[in-house]
């Protein structure tokens, strides 16, 4: 029997909140994440690396490959997010700035539409290198916002549309590496696009504990973890997983329909979805 709960926006009147934590390993201390990770809009970033030159606006990645069929029924989003890893050098220089640029190619901007700079620009990053930095690779991430008096996010980036990554400064010898363009504000962890995905990417364990703060800890420590048996998708979209067949279904809007699917996960392993089960949540009073 498939069990679901559903609460709708972020008024819980309960008293224990259950948290819930994804991981790669059975202690949580690898990959460990509080948010169940996004698939990714771009395509080929697996394998893909970049190093940065001494020529300022060199491209460090250009990309057609925009995957937007996942999100092409959610009209409306104003946001979203851009990550890398980056490996910093021993000889980097502290204080320098790690800069990226974002160019979108019908990006539209200010009501101006055109191929120059200004009206392409998506969005952009600085990072001021720390001595704690060097000889590390660390993950960088920043939110893009869409102004949407002239575009949202659906139109902004269809198929076709393309993508250009190029460096701000003459910083040399960084690594890029992972970059991952997901809808929303919120930084998940790095995925493949849904074309590429395959069971081994997605976190294997998933840890739990009830206690009265609403705010879930990020210290794997205070999770009781299992492995992952089953996989939810909400609207085929995976929003989480389970060692049971229960699931709490959160931040859901009031009136609104939705489908529901699970998956048997057994190792690397991923059975076909279940047959879908539709619900609407009700209207507040």
């Amino acid at each position: 029997m498939q069990k679901f709960r559903g609460k709708t926006g972020d008024n819980m009147a309960d008293k224990n909140y259950l948290h819930t934590a994804y991981a790669n390993s059975a202690d949580g201390t690898d990959g460990f994440t509080t948010v169940y990770p996004n698939l990714n809009l771009l395509k080929g970033t697996r394998n893909l690396t970049a190093t940065s030159t001494t020529t300022v606006w060199d491209t460090l990645f250009n990309s057609s490959q925009i995957y937007d069929s996942a999100i092409k029924s959610k009209t409306g989003v104003s946001a979203m997010n851009f990550s890398f890893n980056v490996y910093i050098p021993l000889n980097a220089m502290v204080g320098s700035s790690l800069g990226i640029q974002l160019k979108g190619q019908t990006y539209q901007a200010y009501g101006n539409v055109g191929t120059n700079d200004f009206n392409t620009i998506v969005g952009q990053f600085w990072h001021n290198i720390e001595q704690s930095d060097l000889g590390k690779t660390i993950r960088l991430s920043f939110p893009i916002q869409i102004d949407t008096k002239y575009k949202t996010f659906d139109t902004a980036l269809a198929d076709t549309d393309s993508i250009t990554i190029r460096q701000m400064t003459d910083t040399s010898g960084l690594v890029y590496s992972t970059i991952k363009l997901e809808p929303g504000s919120t930084a998940t962890p790095y995925m493949p696009s849904s074309s590429e995905v395959i069971t081994a990417d997605w976190p294997k364990y998933v840890g739990t504990y009830v206690d009265t703060n609403q705010t879930s800890s990020t210290e794997p420590s205070k999770y009781d973890w299992n492995e992952m048996k089953y996989r939810v998708y909400l609207d085929g979209v995976p929003v989480g997983g389970s060692k049971l067949l229960s699931f709490d279904l959160e931040n859901l809007k009031a009136g609104t329909s939705y489908n529901v699917q699970v998956s048997q996960i057994n190792g690397n392993v991923e059975s076909d979805k279940s047959e879908s089960i539709a619900f609407k949540t009700t209207l507040p009073k």
